[in-house]
């Protein structure tokens, strides 16, 4: 398994702090999905060649568990609505 080091700035640190005293859940998720954007995306640079379908299900899956265990288990899902192809293009004619 491959250990991920989530690195912070001080100044957003210091907003992940507000949010958690605050209660603020969605600003929490947002904060920690934009600070782990550039390590998902270092890590897929780590990666040489093109993977085969099972090296790409290993790999989604641990950065799948591992964002689960950041966000934890009471995060909300989004409703069938949310994530349908009418929500999606609704306000486009």
């Amino acid at each position: 398994m491959t250990s991920i080091t989530l690195k912070l700035s001080p100044q957003l640190e210091e907003k992940l702090r507000e949010s958690i005293a605050r209660g603020d859940s969605e600003c929490i998720r947002q904060l920690l999905a934009d600070a782990f954007a550039p390590t998902v995306e270092a890590l897929l640079q780590q990666i040489h060649g093109q993977l085969n379908n099972d090296e790409f299900e290993k790999v989604a899956d641990q950065l799948a568990d591992e964002f689960a265990a950041c966000v934890g288990s009471n995060a909300s899902m989004l409703s069938d609505y949310a994530v349908s192809r009418a929500s999606i293009y609704e306000d486009h004619p």
